[in-house]
């Protein structure tokens, strides 16, 4: 088997476990074998949908959704979250930019700031929990 061959096979158990919503898929096929694993993230509440187009997006991966007055806040890294003290929970009242928390990655601390006055509207994570890029920590009414 070459390598053209193999990627292709590689990249169609891929599409076949991103669309099938699987968290792991073993193909063996003969002397070829492949395994593939993906993260399978939470279900994003549906008042906080994604926007179609790059307009809004601010630091931090911070998305604005006017007609939402949100703010989502997301991952920029790979790593370990930790929360700023004090913490914040929903329902916290911003008066003014704040870091809220940072991913730890590699030994180096990466802020997540809320971008200025608001409220925290939602947490989608827990202390200490790994997080993907780009992966949604923060939901910020905008003030």
């Amino acid at each position: 088997m070459d390598w053209d061959e193999t990627l292709a096979r590689v990249r169609s158990a891929a599409e076949l476990c991103a669309q099938g919503n699987l968290a792991c898929v073993r193909i063996e096929d003969g002397s070829f074998a492949v395994t593939l694993r993906r993260t399978v993230r939470e279900a994003r509440p549906a008042a906080v949908a994604q926007p179609t187009s790059t307009d809004g997006i601010r630091q931090n991966g911070a998305v604005d959704h006017p007609e939402m007055a949100r703010s989502l806040l997301r991952a920029e890294f790979v790593g370990i979250v930790h929360f700023a003290r004090p913490a914040v929970v929903p329902g916290t009242v911003l008066s003014e930019d704040r870091e809220l928390a940072y991913v730890e990655s590699l030994g180096i601390r990466n802020p997540i700031h809320s971008g200025g006055p608001g409220r925290v509207a939602e947490v989608f994570v827990a202390e200490g929990q790994p997080v993907d890029f780009g992966q949604t920590l923060f939901s910020i009414e905008n003030a």
